[in-house]
């Protein structure tokens, strides 16, 4: 397989450029990715989606406009796909952030009611309590009404 570089050497002068020695470019894809662009030089009716233009420079370092062009073209699009992303990013971080300022309202709304009903019991246990140091019965025998009256709602509701 050719070197998608070309006869340049212009990778070789960074050592991270090893890392990406053996990639074929996604040869396991069977369709063409819609970011490549058949600039070849293919005049026969197929269009050849297989390596980016060459950015090459000419003998004196320089780059042509047309190259230049082309990428300020392939950077402007790459940032306009990566602000739409940041965007969209920013757009869930922010309905996050609402629905747990939503839940956190809810939890505080829960945790009063909780309390509230604690304090209600707690005085209801206490009237009770009251009443039945006042009849002179003990504590045990209203129990056992209770459970005698409960056991009747119970009764009646299963049968």
């Amino acid at each position: 397989m050719a070197s998608r570089f070309g006869s340049s050497s212009l990778h070789q002068r960074d050592p991270r450029s090893a890392l990406f020695e053996g990639y074929t470019g996604g040869s396991s894809r069977n369709t063409p990715s819609p970011n490549r662009v058949a600039l070849n030089g293919n005049s026969g009716g197929a269009a050849s989606y297989n390596a980016f233009r060459p950015a090459t420079p000419n003998s004196r370092g320089q780059y042509s406009d047309a190259v230049l062009s082309e990428l300020e073209s392939q950077n402007d699009t790459q940032l306009e796909g990566m602000s739409a992303k940041v965007k969209m990013l920013k757009d869930i971080t922010t309905a996050i952030g609402d629905e747990i300022r939503e839940s956190s309202a809810l939890a505080e709304k829960m945790n009063d009611s909780f309390e509230n009903t604690r304090v209600r019991l707690r005085g209801t246990m206490n009237r009770m309590l009251r009443m039945a140091e006042r009849t002179g019965v003990g504590w045990k025998a209203w129990l056992a009404f209770f459970s005698a009256v409960a056991l009747l709602f119970w009764y009646v509701w299963l049968f």
